[in-house]
């Protein structure tokens, strides 16, 4: 899925028209949720209160923890008609954000917003930049900005991939290889034909400032694999990477898979269902975070139990497993994050034992999760 679309080929290139609407809907506030403790995690759940990001109406909220025990959050927002790549910073751990740089602004198709520290105070941005050159046709690219500051001042660094024609490319993530500390990796979705969708690697060497050949990781025949994340854990005694994803095994809708790497990222396999619902029901948008024990939390939207014209309502839901055993997770019965609706949820642990779910509902908010051990 592509939740809102593309910086030019050059830093100085205007950023062009936008052909998806932001998400706005009434914030709204829900209890805390405490799910039992069960076989899929090593202890008892519980969602706390939901904290407001920003007031501004927002897309797409991703989180990133710096050296420095900060938190930024990056989210796409709306100004008259152009769309602005906001970050807003938070120095209690989440609780409370505040204004704190800006990345990007245009008229342009420019979303997917995705952070990473690289360095002690250096930050990489990497988003969803495209630009109409026709009828039908985009220049699509996803774009890299660098801050050398913490996430206050940007600056265009790289286009870590482009392609032109009818089909599309989107929803990077990033991470730092743990076999090569000077790697990052960057994941993202490329059409190859209307029922054809990988995801694709691009590593960097130099901070970003320039990327290798696209390589595809993974993917299967007439399926659209798409909104990767990728999460860290064990396997046994041996280090495993869980990626998510979005597919299409019942097309035209969307269900939840994983894949498990045990090459740092190089290759992935012991692809597997999380979440699947009903026929006529979706399950999508996922991203994946993981505890300091290796249990697994996944985050995503989903239709199943309302009526309504998807991706536009939509809830969010999660899910729990403990770290792979011999390639297989167990999942457990999803629970309820945030009502309908919202929507493009993102996860990320903040504390040993907590990982923090954001997504879109009335502007950027965000949820706790705990694992109490």
């Amino acid at each position: 899925m592509t939740p809102t679309r593309g910086l030019a080929s050059a830093p100085h290139r205007a950023i062009s028209k936008a052909t998806a609407a932001l998400s706005q809907f009434r914030f709204g506030r829900s209890r805390p949720l405490v799910a039992s403790s069960d076989d899929n995690v090593g202890g008892e759940v519980s969602i706390g209160d939901e904290r407001s990001i920003s007031d501004l109406p927002a897309s797409y909220v991703r989180l990133a923890k710096l050296s420095d025990g900060s938190v930024l959050a990056g989210f796409t927002t709306r100004e008259d008609e152009a769309k602005v790549l906001k970050v807003f910073k938070s120095t209690d751990g989440g609780q409370q954000f505040s204004s704190f740089g800006e990345i990007a602004r245009g008229n342009g198709d420019i979303g997917n917003i995705y952070l990473l520290e690289v360095a002690p105070s250096m930050v990489l941005g990497a988003f969803r930049n495209h630009s109409s050159v026709g009828p039908n046709r985009i220049h699509s690219r996803i774009t890299v900005c660098k801050s050398t500051d913490s996430g206050k001042n940007w600056k265009f660094a790289s286009q870590a991939f482009e392609m032109e024609g009818t089909l599309g490319a989107w929803e990077p993530f990033m991470r730092l290889a743990a076999n090569s500390p000077n790697e990052i990796q960057l994941t993202y979705s490329q059409e190859f034909a209307a029922n054809d969708q990988r995801t694709m690697l691009v590593k960097s060497t130099d901070q970003g400032d320039t990327w290798s050949p696209p390589e595809a990781v993974s993917w299967q025949e007439n399926h659209r694999d798409g909104m990767n994340g990728i999460a860290g854990t064990k396997d046994g005694n041996q280090d495993a990477l869980v990626m998510i994803f979005e597919t299409t095994d019942n097309p035209p809708f969307f269900n939840v898979k994983a894949a498990i790497s045990y090459d740092d990222g190089a290759s992935w396999g012991h692809r597997q269902d999380v979440q699947v619902v009903p026929r006529g029901k979706n399950a999508g948008a996922p991203q994946i975070a993981s505890f300091a024990d290796g249990s697994l939390a996944v985050v995503y939207m989903s239709d199943e139990d309302i009526e309504g014209n998807w991706p536009h309502k939509a809830a969010i839901k999660a899910t729990f497993s403990g770290p792979p055993k011999d390639g297989k997770m167990s999942w457990s019965p999803p629970k309820v994050v945030r009502e309908a609706n919202a929507f493009w949820p993102g996860a990320l642990r903040l504390e040993d034992n907590m990982v923090m779910a954001t997504y879109d509902a009335g502007g950027p908010r965000a949820k706790p999760i705990r694992l109490n051990f």
